[in-house]
């Protein structure tokens, strides 16, 4: 580990081989609280490459609690790396349910609120759902209702190690990267959110490495870890082993941008009016920005190429009530397992 953090502070990049000694010593408890301080330092100042951060993934995927499912080709999992700090309402968890209504199978991995006001896991037990469901459990549930909730804590216990270090130290770092990318299910398509736009293209290629079949990293410009209703977004998609970057404005399907300050909560009941009210199809910027995150969702999923169609089944999902029964179906059977 000294070998490593002496690299770190010459800002020389890691080989994925010393990724994993590094991890391997933090996860079996030979490095101290401040070598592991250190190496979440040296990682954030000099900055992750993908070869970092796909050796780091793979790590903590290997060592993660596996959902064993028949079929991980089609899964999709909409999972961002949260610390925008925008407070925004739970985007990605009201865009799973979209999808699951759209007929395609969904395993969300998430966790509690770290940096915003509401988590993933925050809102579902808020809305009245179990999320402390264990693999057997969850694989049921994507089988029987198209959409599996992993709580992060209960499938990665390698990463108990790094709580207290990681909450003391306060920066986001490669911690934050690799939950979004160690889906205990094997999740092979992606609708990934990260806090940096520096970010967008080197987690891509990690990707792109570690054997994802299509995905969209998406960065809004104004800071959010989603595809932005408020401003332009940076997005590197991933299809067909090839990763091209370009820039996408919600007016390009037709759509207004709104102020930031629309899509903003301050609790997480608040969360869950919101993330109700557009899964019930009342037409707002909440609505309007799930509708934009679905469409990218519908084309992760591969069910068509054309945004105005992706568009189209997101939206049908939500007025013809299948999205808003799929949220109470996942409640009602979460609790029954």
């Amino acid at each position: 580990m000294r070998e490593i953090l002496k690299k770190l502070a010459d800002f020389q990049n890691l080989k994925k081989e010393e990724i994993r000694i590094a991890l391997e010593d933090i996860v079996e408890g030979r490095a101290s609280d401040a070598q592991i301080g250190a190496f979440i330092m040296g990682t954030k100042m000099k900055g992750e490459t993908p070869e970092e951060i796909e050796g780091a993934a793979s790590f903590f995927r290997e060592r993660a609690t596996r959902v064993e499912l028949k079929d991980n080709e089609s899964l999709v999992d909409t999972c961002g790396t949260g610390g925008d700090m925008l407070e925004t309402f739970n985007v990605s968890t009201a865009v799973a349910f979209v999808l699951a209504g759209a007929g395609i199978p969904v395993a969300k991995h998430g966790n509690r609120s770290v940096s915003s006001k509401s988590g993933s896991a925050d809102l579902l037990e808020h809305l009245g759902a179990k999320i402390d469901l264990g693999p057997q459990q969850v694989r049921k549930m994507i089988e029987e209702t198209n959409i599996g909730f992993m709580f992060a804590p209960l499938f990665h216990p390698a990463m108990k190690r790094v709580i207290g270090p990681r909450r003391e130290v306060g920066v986001r770092s490669i911690f934050n990267l690799v939950g979004p990318l160690s889906n205990p299910a094997g999740a092979r398509r992606q609708l990934l959110g990260v806090f940096s736009d520096s970010l967008v293209e080197k987690v891509a290629f990690a990707l792109k490495n570690m054997g994802i079949v299509r995905a969209f990293v998406v960065h809004g410009k104004d800071g959010m870890d989603e595809v932005s209703i408020s401003a332009p977004t940076r997005i590197a998609e991933l299809k067909g082993g090839e990763v091209l970057v370009y820039d996408f404005h919600p007016e390009e399907v037709g759509f207004k941008t709104y102020p930031v300050e629309y899509i903003r909560v301050s609790s997480v009941d608040e969360s869950a009016k919101m993330v109700l009210s557009v899964l019930k199809g009342e037409v707002s910027p909440a609505y309007y920005m799930v509708l934009l995150n679905s469409m990218f969702g519908v084309l992760v999923a591969g069910l068509t190429e054309e945004r105005d169609i992706a568009l189209e089944i997101a939206k049908e999902s939500i007025h013809s009530g299948k999205a808003y029964q799929k949220l109470q179906t996942f409640i009602e059977l979460s609790n029954k397992l």
